[in-house]
């Protein structure tokens, strides 16, 4: 009887399982759409940088297929929209990939519901603020 009662309960909790609940698909949404600089963080090298609001039309918009595009350049903290840039992005491990030069190192990100933080590799902390717009 415990066998057919365990069997039952596999059988069920396969059928209940669900691949669209995988977690990479659900950061993958969280991403996809279009963001806004809003802010930037510049540390003096005494720890005490804090975000600051910035005026910018930037925008970085990540596509359902891993890749981006930016009306800016992604690789430095600028608030400028002149230089243009692409590339992909990974979920599992929160980086954009973008042709930044000479040196191409993955640039980290992490999201808070609307709220994208993008750090970059600097001696002090440095770091961009996005909103999602849509």
């Amino acid at each position: 009887m415990k066998q057919i009662l365990f069997t039952v309960i596999g059988i069920i909790l396969l059928i209940s399982c669900d691949s669209s609940d995988d977690a990479g698909n659900i950061l993958t949404n969280d991403i996809v759409g279009t963001w806004q600089l809003t802010a930037s963080l510049s540390d003096p090298g005494d720890g005490s940088g804090t975000f600051r609001s910035v005026s910018s039309n930037k925008t970085i918009t990540f596509n359902s297929d891993g890749t981006f595009t930016s009306n800016g350049n992604v690789c430095d903290i600028s608030i400028i929209t002149s230089t243009a840039t692409n590339g992909t992005y990974n979920t599992i491990d929160n980086t954009i990939n973008a042709n930044c030069g000479t040196i191409n190192l993955p640039i980290s990100y992490s999201i808070d519901n609307l709220t994208m933080d993008i750090s970059y590799i600097c001696i002090e902390a440095c770091e961009s603020r996005y909103r999602k717009i849509n």
